[in-house]
């Protein structure tokens, strides 16, 4: 039992970190860049000053920047550094982990449009809010940091390099403490939730579903992208909006971790009168959302949108590490491995540099300023205007959304070849009951589909609601296999397989004949 226990321990916190890797490095990145390109000033600058125009600015900054609950904490302890308002801060935070460009394209296409819409709205509400509260009511003077005035490295390769060393000294400090704790916390909750016991909760019809949603999101850690995508299971199940809408704010937008780290700054009193406000709100929207966004036909009596929220084993079942690192893999897609390559790297940068430097004279001797005439003989240290720099950033920024959109939504003809392994694979490990085999390949059919509708979409910019309504159908039947397989009804899993079978020729009728050959 205990051993169980530890191993789900440890198997829930493996996948939620590499869940985070790709965001977690972007906040890392993105903190070190306002550092030592940027500045204090010039940090302060960019979230302007008090009121209306700072929470706006965090607001946008925040729907702009790929990270997550996890990955804003590094840059929100940049922004606190830097002088910029805690208000302004806790707006930020409210504001950044729910949307990227990943995320918001599959929340579009695989959702009500009018839903995610209106959900990004009301995170808008929730971060002025955030913001507005504490400032009117909780704020203190001693919030107020005194600003710094930073020494910058000179423009070209010695500002680079004090952004990469800034990195690596942060992905071994402080910030990954609470990231630490944030990715812990989940996986001891989890682990502690019995298999599959939220897989008939946060129906519609059930007026506790929001508050219950917000017991188990609020401490929890999700992605944007897997939230994104939890929240679309649920829109196909016709569970709770409001449910829904309780996960985007909180189980999305913070955690334990983040929690933590404002108590550290602002004494727990004060953070908790904060959050119950904000949680508060977030259930007037909720509860105002149910009856008015519920587009559901029909509301499915189980899901499996929030396995990942409890005790990965079934009670009794045997596990060792080979079981858990096969789990582990299966979170490891096509962004994950240079994301946690990077991390890797950082923080092995980090090691070696609290080591052999901690007097920081790597920093030192980057910051100064070379004269005029040695600098401008250096092809790559010429001085280029600060509305270039952020042209730059802005237009690589959309570059890697796009070129991420790509990469993780393949090409049409490709998602479906593999759609074909995951379909011939998952069937025989049902016909030789190879169980956790099975399940790893019906899960993976399921998320291909659903990839499958995103790619095509991003490529042609059109949405086929009879291509959308064979998916579901097909789903409906790989969930109901699932549930099988997972009950260990052997001959009744492998009679549903026919069932399965009859849903997949009419997937293959309506997707092979357009998109069955590449373009």
């Amino acid at each position: 039992m205990l051993t169980n226990l530890f191993w789900a321990i440890g198997l829930r916190t493996g996948q939620f970190a590499i869940e985070s890797s790709g965001t977690l490095l972007c906040g890392l990145v993105v903190a070190s860049a306002m550092h030592k390109m940027l500045g204090a000033s010039g940090t302060r600058r960019l979230f302007g000053g008090p009121g209306w125009n700072g929470l706006f600015r965090a607001w946008v900054a925040g729907t702009i920047l790929p990270v997550c609950s996890l990955g804003v904490i590094p840059i929100a302890r940049e922004m606190r550094r830097a002088g910029v308002r805690s208000a302004t801060i806790l707006a930020f935070i409210m504001a950044a982990p729910h949307i990227n460009p990943l995320s918001l394209l599959y929340g579009l296409t695989m959702s009500e449009p009018l839903v995610i819409i209106s959900f990004a709205l009301g995170s808008l509400a929730i971060a002025f809010f955030a913001g507005l509260v504490w400032e009117r009511l909780l704020a203190s003077e001693r919030d107020i940091v005194e600003p710094v005035d930073d020494v910058l490295p000179e423009p070209g390769v010695k500002r680079l390099l004090a952004v990469v060393v800034a990195s690596a000294r942060m992905a071994v400090g402080p910030s990954m403490v609470y990231v630490l704790i944030g990715l812990v916390s989940t996986g001891v909750i989890a682990a502690l939730i019995p298999h599959g016991a939220l897989g008939t909760t946060m129906a519609h019809k059930d007026p506790a579903s929001p508050i219950v949603m917000m017991a188990v999101a609020t401490p929890m850690y999700i992605g944007s992208l897997p939230g994104m995508m939890r929240i679309g299971s649920m829109f196909e199940h016709g569970n709770s909006v409001g449910a829904a809408f309780v996960l985007f704010e909180t189980g999305i937008g913070i955690g334990i971790g983040t929690i933590v780290w404002l108590m550290t700054i602002f004494g727990w009193r004060r953070t908790l009168a904060w959050l119950g406000l904000l949680l508060a709100a977030t259930l007037v929207l909720a509860y105002g959302a149910e009856p008015t966004l519920y587009f559901a036909k029909e509301e499915a009596p189980h899901t499996h949108a929030f396995d990942d929220w409890t005790n990965p084993f079934i009670p009794g079942a045997t596990v060792d590490w080979t079981i858990v690192k096969g789990k582990l893999l299966e979170k490891v897609e096509v962004l994950e491995p240079v994301a946690l390559t990077g991390l890797a790297l950082l923080i092995a940068a980090g090691v070696l540099l609290n080591k052999f430097d901690p007097e920081h004279l790597t920093e030192k001797r980057l910051e100064r300023i070379a004269t005029d005439a040695a600098r401008s003989t250096r092809m790559w240290d010429r001085h280029v205007p600060s509305w270039i720099l952020w042209g730059v950033a802005a237009l690589g920024l959309a570059f890697f959304s796009i070129v991420g959109l790509y990469v993780y939504y393949p090409a049409p003809h490709l998602a479906l070849i593999e759609i074909s392994d995951a379909r011939t694979t998952g069937e025989i490990n049902v016909r030789t009951w190879n169980r956790e085999e099975a399940l790893r390949q019906i899960e993976r059919w399921d998320l291909l589909t659903r990839k499958l509708q995103v790619a095509v979409f991003i490529r042609t910019g059109r949405w086929d609601a009879k291509q959308a309504e064979i998916c579901d159908d097909l789903r409906e039947r790989l969930e109901e296999l699932r549930d099988l397989v997972l009950a260990d009804q052997v001959k009744e899993a492998k009679q549903h397989l026919i069932k399965v079978e009859n849903a997949y020729r009419k997937f293959r009728a309506v997707y092979e004949p357009v998109y069955g050959t590449p373009e």
